[in-house]
């Protein structure tokens, strides 16, 4: 992934310089600066994924839990598919590179909100 000279002023949003600092070789960082960008990258990624899933079955009723967990990774998904879409639009490799962030995410949380509320309903055979 690479930014290009024109997008250079577009990277005043803070997960895109996350982003060039975890991805990017040619910024001269210390290694230091890298991992720290990885890692809030996967602290990031897990609380979307993980977090925020699990935190939603903790809501009340099975029901509302399931619902609030299938609302937000359908938001999350359709947002890093916006995201893309508008990346191709624009030849911007920043839009891009947020909208698969955003569906790495999705697709973390599909499987997180699938174990916690689905597995034990079609275990229990209802």
């Amino acid at each position: 992934m690479s930014t290009s000279a024109s997008e250079r002023g577009e990277r005043d949003f803070w997960l895109v310089r996350l982003l060039d600092h975890a991805l990017r070789d040619d910024l001269g960082l210390r290694p230091a600066h890298r991992v720290r960008a990885g890692l809030i990258l996967l602290a990031l990624l897990l609380l979307l994924a993980v977090g925020v899933p699990l935190l939603l079955t903790m809501v009340g009723r099975r029901d509302a839990a399931l619902a609030l967990g299938v609302v937000f990774v359908v938001v999350l998904g359709a947002g890093g598919l916006v995201c893309r879409g508008i990346g191709e639009h624009k030849g911007s490799s920043v839009w891009k590179s947020s909208g698969y962030f955003f569906g790495a995410a999705a697709y973390g949380a599909t499987a997180t909100v699938s174990l916690i509320n689905g597995v034990h309903r079609l275990l229990a055979g209802s």
